[in-house]
């Protein structure tokens, strides 16, 4: 992600990527309540020789993944939301991804 900020990034599952979330070139995210599972890098300041974002990084479960790296502030969210459990994430995306299944 670049120069935006805020970016909101929540309730996503990430399975065996080698990263997850990086914030570049003065970017801003916020990334909450998702679960990394097996991803080298969850969260990165910075990536492939990009300038530094920001990134603050809350309530994320990390299972077999290597260290999340945050640094900074974001700006305030403009909207208001719902998250669901960082732990009940994996069940309700991998329930309605891939083709074939829409939710209602």
């Amino acid at each position: 992600m670049r120069f935006a900020n805020p970016v909101h990034v929540f309730n996503n599952y990430y399975r065996d990527n080698e990263y997850g979330v990086a914030s570049t070139c003065k970017g801003g995210v916020l990334v909450e309540n998702n679960h990394f599972d097996n991803v080298d890098e969850p969260t990165l300041v910075g990536y492939a020789g990009s300038a530094a974002g920001t990134l603050v990084q809350r309530g994320n479960l990390f299972t077999g993944s290597g260290s999340p790296q945050a640094s900074g502030t974001v700006a305030g969210i403009p909207y208001s939301y719902s998250l669901e459990s960082a732990s009940a994430v994996k069940g309700s995306v991998t329930a309605g991804a891939g083709a074939g299944k829409i939710l209602p």
